[in-house]
């Protein structure tokens, strides 16, 4: 298969009936990109054009009679056996056609293609649109006195929800055993502590008239 073929046969070739456009361009799809070594078999070009195989005959009959295809060099199917051998053809590809005034690049849009130069984005009306939008990352104030929301990511590290440590009495503590705030010491049991009783001296967490730890020692003693 050659574009260069398929192009001419779908623009360039002069003069072409109607009825002969499809075997044509059936034609240049096996052909090489200087059109040459065409050779499909006629079922193939039947199939290609939605015709008979006795349609396709008369279609490149008529095809070399207008001088558009022609017969090339017949070793390219030397490999294949005698009774089973298409036909070579050669395309003219040296012939063409004009291109009408109405078709002109320039004059009929084309894809890929601008019709027109765009205008400088400075110079447009809805420049305050553009901008609004294009700020809205930035949170820059805009002549509007609007300021955007910036929806840049926060780079602020929360540390997770965890249970006070053994001996922590308040979110203070919680925070000091992180090591924010003033350093504190964590020992004990973590009881329950009563904020309007007196504690004991040497055992943190009990009441100072009723410390089980005190008692426990002082009947330890007395064995």
């Amino acid at each position: 298969m050659s574009i260069e073929s398929v192009a001419w046969a779908l623009r360039d070739a002069p003069d072409v009936p109607p009825q002969c456009v499809a075997v044509l361009i059936g034609l240049a799809n096996h052909a090489h990109a200087n059109g040459r070594a065409a050779f499909p078999s006629q079922e193939r070009l039947a199939f290609y054009a939605r015709k008979s195989v006795r349609s396709v005959r008369r279609d490149l009959d008529e095809l070399v009679r207008l001088g558009l295809i022609r017969k090339g060099d017949q070793r390219h199917t030397a490999f294949l056996p005698a009774d089973r051998r298409p036909v070579v053809y050669e395309l003219a590809m040296e012939r063409h056609r004009p291109l009408p005034g109405a078709l002109d690049p320039f004059a009929e849009p084309q894809s890929g293609r601008p019709t027109e130069t765009p205008e400088p984005v400075e110079n447009r009306e809805d420049v305050h649109v553009r901008a609004d939008v294009h700020d809205r990352t930035t949170g820059r104030t805009r002549p509007n006195d609007r300021t955007h929301t910036s929806y840049e990511p926060s780079l602020t590290v929360k540390e997770p929800s965890t249970r006070f440590r053994a001996g922590e009495t308040s979110p203070k503590g919680k925070a000091t055993a992180f090591g924010r705030g003033t350093p504190r010491q964590l020992t004990g049991a973590a009881l329950p502590v009563q904020r309007d009783v007196a504690h004991c001296p040497q055992h943190r967490g009990s009441p100072a008239g009723n410390c089980a730890p005190c008692r426990s020692e002082a009947l330890a003693g007395g064995r």
